[in-house]
């Protein structure tokens, strides 16, 4: 009993997943992706730090390569309020936008706390750096308003899913990001994750989709205090 104890108070958790699929024969395709997150919780504050890469070859021949990372600090003042800071950068070889930073500031609210099922919504504002895919590279600078939802629903002490929806929108972009996940655990600290992720931008280059979607599933590894 201490040391679940000592586990459940301890400031750090997080997970690595890792998942690759192979084929041969008429044509050779790899696909590689990977995650890791890492969250620091104690008294008021949390800093999540999360980030993932995906990689597609075919032939040898790279047909999806992008890489993401967030940090968001929170600052809890109430059991229901805090406010936040985050900085997230995408880049994507194959997208309308290839690269995209923004630092945003704003405020959050706890509006489900459990036990089972957990819903926090954000508004807030910042700045957005971008640059496109066309030829030449236009560069982009907007201030932004953002918006997003982040649920969780603990089916049972093994499985969960989840679902968030991230809106950025400016002067000369309108970018938005819903990842749609289920958690299965495996044996003890080993889960299965199954994902589904949709990125779009409101703004694409003639020969660009302005929507990319994503089917994932990973093998991971969760370290720390259960979540």
């Amino acid at each position: 009993m201490a040391a679940q104890a000592q586990e459940q108070a301890a400031p750090w958790s997080g997970d690595i997943s890792v998942g690759y699929l192979a084929t041969t024969g008429n044509s050779d395709t790899s696909s590689l992706n990977s995650k890791f997150s890492l969250v620091y919780a104690q008294s008021k504050w949390k800093n999540t730090l999360a980030a993932s890469a995906v990689n597609t070859y075919a032939d040898h021949v790279s047909s999806a390569e992008n890489y993401q990372a967030a940090d968001q600090l929170e600052y809890n003042f109430s059991t229901r309020d805090y406010a936040f800071a985050s900085v997230d950068w995408l880049k994507d070889r194959f997208a309308s936008i290839r690269e995209q930073t923004s630092e945003t500031t704003g405020y959050g609210r706890h509006i489900l706390i459990g036990p089972r099922h957990f819903l926090d919504g954000e508004v807030g504002i910042g700045a957005r750096q971008q640059e496109t895919n066309d030829d030449p590279r236009q560069h982009d600078d907007d201030f932004i308003g953002r918006g997003a939802l982040k649920y969780r629903w603990a089916i049972t002490d093994t499985t969960s899913f989840s679902q968030s929806l991230k809106v950025e929108t400016g002067a000369s972009n309108t970018y938005t990001e819903s990842i749609t996940a289920l958690k299965l655990q495996i044996v003890g600290n080993l889960f299965t994750n199954l994902s589904y992720t949709v990125r779009n931008n409101s703004k694409a280059a003639d020969d660009t989709e302005k929507t990319d979607t994503e089917a994932a599933v990973t093998v991971s590894y969760q370290f720390g205090k259960k979540k």
